[in-house]
């Protein structure tokens, strides 16, 4: 099952979803595919790929440039995550990395065909896993549709917020508007998840009713709170089971939601 995961807003959170997700489903012996499509490339720092490194490889805009049918292979790595709590699911988690030159595959945009690239390296590798996590940049331009065209789901995060509500609803209405042409007809929503979710802020908690009001039954739960420990997770690159005891209520939160997203994916395959 393939997922983008977007928002038309930055600072939504879909990296830290991303990341942690592909953490609990590791946990529970499922083999993950994580794709950078951020030039940004904060998905690929999180799973232990430094700007150095990533200069000499293979990644998401060598992938694209190739057009050619499973050329994601050549571009797969393994997780870096190490430790003695977390040395065995880091082996279940691939990336497709990117860097910032991912940026210049949307001149490619006009071209005849140029949304299938992505989907079309990634036909017979995908298959190897039982979840691709697609990370899509904060917009609909051609790199969130390269993801669009490659994935048989979406799912959405945002923050409890007015600004990121609204990148989420133009999402959701950009694949029902354009999902046709993307060649992807069934494409839809999936799932939304409430990311940073502050219970002491009455604005969040307005906005959570919002978010229910837009999507209803697709908003997934629990959100996923605003923690320190989770902060820590994400500055230092690890994976919450890292950082030991103070990260336990997250681990079972993502547990929860990596639940509701194979009984979600699953309705959808």
């Amino acid at each position: 099952m393939r997922i983008a995961v977007a928002n038309n807003k930055g600072g939504a959170g879909k990296t830290t979803a991303i990341a942690h997700l592909a953490e609990a489903l590791a946990a529970r012996g499922r083999r993950v595919l994580a794709v950078d499509l951020d030039p940004q490339a904060n998905l690929s720092r999180r799973l232990g790929y430094g700007e150095a490194e990533l200069a000499d490889m293979v990644t998401a805009a060598e992938v694209v440039a190739a057009n050619q049918k499973g050329c994601a292979v050549d571009a797969v790595v393994g997780c870096r995550w190490s430790g003695p709590s977390v040395d065995d699911l880091a082996t279940r988690i691939d990336l497709v990395p990117a860097r910032y030159d991912l940026e210049a595959r949307v001149a490619e945009a006009g071209q005849l065909g140029s949304h299938e690239r992505l989907d079309l390296g990634l036909s017979g590798v995908a298959e190897d896993y039982d979840v691709v996590l697609l990370d899509c940049p904060p917009s609909l331009g051609h790199l969130t549709q390269l993801g669009l065209a490659a994935a048989d789901t979406a799912v959405l995060v945002l923050r409890p917020e007015y600004d990121h509500l609204q990148g989420a609803i133009r999402v959701r209405d950009f694949i029902a508007t354009y999902r046709r042409h993307l060649g992807r007809p069934d494409l839809a929503v999936s799932g939304v998840i409430i990311n940073e979710h502050d219970r002491r802020r009455g604005l969040h908690a307005w906005h959570t009713d919002s978010v229910t009001e837009a999507f209803g039954d697709l908003v997934w739960s629990p959100p996923i709170p605003s923690r320190a420990v989770l902060a820590e997770a994400i500055d230092a690159a690890q994976p919450l089971r890292a950082r030991g005891a103070p990260a336990r209520p997250l681990i079972e939160i993502f547990s929860t939601l990596a639940d509701q997203l194979e009984v979600r994916t699953d309705a959808v395959a």
